[in-house]
């Protein structure tokens, strides 16, 4: 018997691949951080790696590098004061002993979209959207008082 014998072949397939899901339009998500690890880059530099789920997954989880040891003073003070942002954002009063105490944080990420060129494994050039971060903020507590609460309301005194 030949392997595929049993299986149908589809012979007018369209030519459409799903693509997974898409980067996030420019906006405000709920992000979680789902990775964070400091490594060695090929450069042989430390650096944290953190990537974000996207609005519970409804969007392509968007991963962020932050070069915090790197040799450049410029660029390692650039990385130090959005780590720092971050660090601020999820909760934590300072830095935490390891990297991987960030993953399950969420906190509000502002995202834009932009288009990025690239070359594939053949040599065409390619374009596709990417996500780049506009800021980084706390997620508002469950717990916080909402503006309409704080203000007088009337109070009838008891009927007695």
């Amino acid at each position: 018997m030949a392997d595929f014998e049993d299986v149908a072949f589809i012979e007018n397939l369209e030519e459409t691949v799903s693509s997974g899901p898409q980067v996030a339009p420019e906006g405000e998500y709920v992000c979680k951080i789902v990775e964070s690890t400091k490594y060695k880059s090929k450069a042989g530099n430390y650096t944290v790696k953190m990537t974000y789920q996207v609005d519970g997954g409804n969007f392509r989880d968007h991963t962020e590098y932050y070069n915090l040891w790197h040799p450049n003073e410029q660029t390692r003070s650039i990385s130090n004061e959005i780590f720092t942002r971050i660090t601020k954002a999820v909760g934590f009063k300072k830095y935490p002993s390891n990297a991987d105490y960030f993953v399950g944080k969420e906190l509000l990420l502002g995202l834009r979209t932009v288009d990025e060129t690239w070359q594939d494994t053949d040599g065409n050039e390619r374009t596709s959207a990417k996500n780049k971060v506009k800021y980084y903020k706390a997620k508002p507590s469950e717990f916080a008082i909402k503006e309409e609460e704080t203000t007088e309301t009337q109070v009838s005194p008891p009927p007695f």
